[in-house]
This record gives structure tokens, sequence and C-alpha cells, in this order.
């Protein structure tokens, strides 16, 4: 490993998942000076206090050094260590990307689609690394703790780490004050014996960062759309906002404010804006402040989808096994004769309300597969409460008396039967001989530790994949709109079911990516053209400087990551609905920050690889068994932009025949 491998591997804090918290420049400098010292390890620059100068420019192979090393090759003049820390902490985020990539293809780092990081299960159990380059070394963390508590004598490659993570301050982070005053004494011993770490190192301790008076002087003032903007936009009128959002970002740049009288409103909106939350949101961005009155109705005090930090990513780790993939692939015979049962019930020539329809089959899926139960006409309620409770506190468009109408209170009082009921059919006697689920994993959290999730936050995390689910319903109507849109794309996935369902029912291990090809491309694509969620909304609890703006603490942040989807440099003609995006050799979704259907940042969804493999199936069943039309005809898709972005209520089809029996399989 290089330097900057183990410099992360020692600041990684594996309870937030991410590093210790050390200004941000002076990690920075510290990743620069980690990519030095190991140039100078490899006899390809030298370097003394005052200056640094080039030995051999021959490349190393090593994509983590030899970009640093033709950049110094390339430079006439000689310049001091400090130089040349200051000029490659700016591309700091880059060999943080490599470093964390291959520790994640070593097995060391377990990685998390929200961008957090935990040491692998093979790390941690054994307390050693997996083979890297031929041999295996000891965990660093606790070999250097010893070496700087215990007195015993530090491994050579060990002494310039321990005197690179002293002069950026991460001691000082990792240690409590206690353990920092034991071991200051040998920190600063061995950070003075190691010759190359004597040069680069003060380098990084006294690099120099522009002072904010200086900096704010390159700033760009924010540009700002107003109301007349909005109403004006054809867009913005059709209920498509990151239509509208890529408009707009394409006309100001990628940040911009709404403005809204009383409230400043800052929007994210680009490529850039995507991979900047991606990397740095967690420093800027917090979830709570939206959400606390809205969580308050369903009577929990929080839930994941309103922690942030440590808290945050425990409480992902809890639920990982219960949404992962994983559960609907060995469960599809569950899910297939649910689907049968659902489209028994929209009958032959019945017209079908399309939105609802896809709200009851896929929500009566995952209340089976997620937590076990059998729902009923009780999604109605819940869907119902929801949304008026998201149009009460998160968008602040009706009064907040409308939630204790007699209708609201009956709704709620659903709610918590339906809490009671997930309860009792959790006991240890009623889930003997059953598969784990989500719920399971949850109670096991309360026992384990009732102060981190009590009782009175069970419930809400009970239901939340359901309430989560009501998303991939609306994405599920959009699906059976493009399908019947579409008849080309309707063909080839009607010859992959045909296919998979030839023998039977196909397992999950039948749906691999090339018998479902067209099938997962067009799921993709209908998350691309009708993002659900068209935003996140954040406050700034740090003020930040992006794209030369800087947006002030406070200030309410939405972050439109979808907005991407609709620029053309990304996707060309994006309102053309196209599943060879996905194809070679166009790839349009692999450029980093421009297809982001699940969010980005810390709180991108969690079950996203659930949700691929659900839709994808749902099509597949649909495809095989239903022959559709839409009511009418010529229907032209209209969207209802709150609480999310759904089609609208005359979004409606009919089943004109059966291409096969529906004969539902017994569930178990």
């Amino acid at each position: 490993m290089r330097f900057a491998e183990e410099l992360l591997l020692l600041l990684h804090n594996d309870e937030s998942g991410y590093f210790v918290p050390i200004p941000e420049w002076n990690m920075s400098c510290a990743l620069a000076g980690a990519v030095l010292m190991d140039l100078a390890m490899e006899d390809r620059i030298d370097s003394d206090q005052t200056s640094l100068t080039l030995i051999d420019a021959t490349p190393t192979g090593d994509e983590l050094l030899d970009p640093t090393l033709v950049e110094i090759a390339g430079e006439e003049q000689v310049h001091t260590p400090q130089y040349w820390v200051e000029r490659i902490a700016r591309r700091a985020d880059d060999i943080s990307d490599v470093a964390v990539d291959r520790l994640v293809k070593a097995d060391i780092f377990d990685s998390d689609d929200g961008g957090f990081w935990t040491l692998s299960t093979k790390v941690t159990r054994t307390g050693r690394y997996p083979l890297v380059d031929g041999r295996s070394g000891e965990e660093i963390k606790g070999r250097i703790m010893r070496t700087l508590l215990d007195g015993e004598i530090p491994d050579p490659r060990d002494v310039p780490i321990i005197g690179l993570v002293h002069y950026c301050g991460g001691f000082r982070a990792m240690m409590d004050s206690e353990e920092y005053e034991l071991a200051e004494e040998r920190i600063e011993l061995f950070s003075g014996m190691d010759l190359i770490g004597r040069a680069i190192g003060p380098a990084v301790r006294s690099s120099y960062r522009p002072p904010e008076s200086m900096r704010a002087a390159r700033r760009r003032p924010l540009p700002g759309v107003s109301l007349w903007d909005m109403i004006s936009s054809k867009s913005f009128r059709s209920g498509n906002l990151p239509k509208f959002m890529a408009e707009k970002s394409k006309e100001l740049g990628p940040v911009f404010q709404l403005k809204v009288p009383g409230r400043r409103i800052v929007a994210l909106a680009g490529v850039e804006t995507n991979r900047w939350v991606s990397k740095k949101g967690r420093l800027h961005l917090r979830t709570r402040d939206y959400l606390e009155d809205f969580q308050t109705e369903w009577g929990t005090a929080r839930s994941i989808a309103s922690m942030d930090g440590a808290d945050h990513v425990r409480m992902r780790k809890a639920m990982r096994a219960g949404t992962s993939r994983t559960v609907v692939s060995d469960r599809l015979h569950e899910l297939f004769a649910l689907g049968r049962s659902s489209f028994g019930g929209w009958g032959i020539g019945k017209v079908v309300p399309g939105e609802m329809a896809c709200q009851r089959l896929i929500g009566e899926q995952i209340a089976h597969l997620g937590v076990s139960i059998e729902p009923s006409d009780i999604l109605d309620d819940l869907l119902k409460f929801e949304y008026r409770a998201l149009l009460v506190h998160v968008m602040k468009l009706l009064p907040k008396f409308m939630l204790h109408t007699p209708r609201m209170n009956r709704y709620r009082n659903r709610v918590l039967e339906l809490y009671a009921q997930i309860h009792a059919s959790h006991t240890p006697a009623q889930r003997e001989g059953k598969r784990r689920d989500l719920v399971d994993d949850l109670m096991d959290l309360h026992q384990s530790d009732p102060q981190f999730l009590p009782e009175t936050n069970l419930g809400f995390s009970f239901i939340a994949t359901i309430i989560a689910g009501h998303y991939l319903g609306s994405a599920m109507a959009f699906a059976i709109y493009e399908l019947l849109k579409n008849p080309p794309y309707r063909e080839q996935i009607v010859a992959e079911a045909d296919a998979l369902f030839s023998n039977g029912d196909p397992v999950g291990d039948d749906l691999t990516p090339s018998t479902i090809d067209a099938t997962h491309r067009f799921a993709m694509e209908v998350l691309r053209l009708h993002p659900v969620i068209p935003v996140h909304m954040r406050t700034a609890m740090n003020s930040f400087e992006i794209e030369g703006i800087e947006v002030p603490a406070y200030s309410t942040v939405l972050v439109a990551f979808p907005a991407t989807h609709y620029m053309e440099e990304y996707f060309p003609e994006p309102d053309k609905f196209d599943i060879d995006r996905f194809a070679e050799p166009r790839n349009e979704h692999r450029e980093a920050g421009a297809y982001s259907p699940f969010g980005v940042g810390t709180h991108v969804c969690g079950g996203s690889r659930w949700t691929e493999l659900q839709m994808a199936a749902n099509l597949l069943l649909i495809a095989r068994h239903l022959e559709l039309e839409l009511v009418p005809k010529d229907y032209q898709l209209k969207l209802s932009p709150l609480p999310k972005t759904s089609p609208n209520k005359k979004f409606k089809f009919r089943v004109t025949g059966l291409r096969h029996p529906l004969e539902p399989a017994l569930i178990h």
C-alpha cells in the first residue's frame, strides 16, 4: 500500500464511516505530502526543507503517484516542498478517490452507496489486511497506537506516517486529551526521525491557504430566479421541476437562488454540484430540520431519514440486510404470487386507476418482503396520511390543522394499529423458523441499545420502507405508461419474460445482466426521464463555497440531483425515451454525477438495488401475463408534482386480455 492509503486507514473512523474531523485544507495537504513521500521512497524526487528536486522522471506505473510526478517533471524551476504540497493539495479529492477505490478493491474497505466506508469483516475479524501485492499486514491503527501508547518499536515505514499525521493535526483529532498527553512525547520524537518526513512534514503543517477575505474577492454573485421566471416556465408549470432546474442551470450555472419572499433558497443543479454533495455535503448540509415536524406526526422523534453523521451510518448498517437486493432475489416466487394476485384484482375490461393500482401492487410486495405482514386496505390510509403530512410539514403548502381533521385522525389511528400489528407479529414465538426481515434487525438493535433506538421510534422505523415504497409505486406507474407508449421496447421485454418463464417461474439466479438486459435498461430510462423525487431539501449548517459562489449558513439548499437527467451534454435528446443510452458504446450513465436516480450524498437510497430488481421483476411479470391499453388510447402523460412527481389521476389503463393464465402460487 501507498502512504496515502495508509493515511486514510489511520484517520478512518469506523463509527462515522468517514474520517476524523481534520480541517479540509490540512487533510488535502497531508494527502499531497503522502504522495510526495512515496515518490521520494521510489527515488523519483529528493527533498530537504528548502528545495524539492526531480531525480528520475520515469513513471512508476502507479496511478496515485504518476500524475504528481508528471507535474514535477514539467516544472523547470526548483521549488520548496511547501510549494509542491500546496500545489498537489488542489488535487486531493482525486488522490483520495483513487486511494479509497483501491482499498475497496483490496477488500479492506466495504463501501456504501451513501459514500460511507467501513473496514471489511475480514479486517475486523482478523486484525490484518488481505493480501496486497502478495503480502498482508497488521491493521495500521492498532499497530501505531501500540507504538505510541505501549512503547513498541515502530516499523520503519510507520515513522514517516506518524510524522505526517502529526503535522496535519490527525492525532489530536483521533485521541482523547489524556491519550494525546501520554503519547505526545513519542509523537514528537518519531516525527523528527525520518529524513523524508522532516522535509515534507513541516511543509504540510505550514502550508498556506488564502485567507477568507482574499478568497471572497474572487467569488461570483449568486444569480437569482424570480417568481415570474418560475411561473413563465413551461417546464415549471407542467410540474417537471428537474427539467426546469436543468434549464436554469444552463442559463445561470449550477448554483442559483430561488427568490422566494422570506426565505433564502439555493438550488444546486449540475454534475459538478452532484459530485460536490457526494464528497463534501456531509460537512455542510443537514437533513434533520425539514423532517422534524413531519416525523412528530408519526409519533417518532427521529428516523434514518433525519439522522446525520455516525448515527445515520449506524442505522444504515442495521437496515442493510433487510433492504438488500438479496431479499427480493431470494423470494421472487413470493413477489410473483403477490403480483399475480394484484393483476387478478385489476380484472379484464375494467378501467384501472394507474397510480393507485401501482401503489398497491408495490406496497403489498414491500410489506410482505420487508416487514412480513399483509397490510390489506391500510396501505391506502397510510398513503393519504403521508401525502397530507408532506404537504403540511415539508412543502409548507397547507395549514397544520389540515392534519387534524376527523378523516386524518382516523388515518393516524390506522397507522398506530399498523405499528402494533407489526410489533405483535415479531415476537420470538411468531418468528421461529421464519426468514429474518428488516423488523427482526430493528428489534435486535432496539434491545441491544434502547437509547439509540427507543420504543418511541420503533414504529416509524418499521414502516419506513413501506412509505419509501410509495415512490417506487409512482415509478412503476411511469414504467407502465412508457411500456404502452413504446411497443418496440415492450416486445423486447416480452421476449425476455417468455424466455425466463418458459419452464416455470425463474429464480433470482436466472435474472442475470444478459437475461434481463432490455428490461433493466428500460427501468433505468424510466428512472432517468421520470425522477419521482425532484430535489433533496437540506439546511446549510456551515457556509460553503461551490463553483466560486458562497452559500451562507442557515440557507435552505435544494439539491436538484436529477436535473442532470435533462442536460443534453450528458443525455442527448433528453426528452426522448431511449433505453439504448445505457448500452455500449454510449453508456451515457457512466459520467460521474450525471445519472443519479436515487439521490446523491450520504442519504442516497439504501434500498436502490432492491428497487431496481423489484421494478424489473414486475415489468417482466406484466409482460408475461397482461395485454394492456391506455384509457383513453391517446392519453398523453400529465404530471402531479406534489408531494412527489407522479402521473396525474387521469392516467388509467385497461387489461384487454391475458397472454398466460395468472394462477397465483401460494405464498409461504
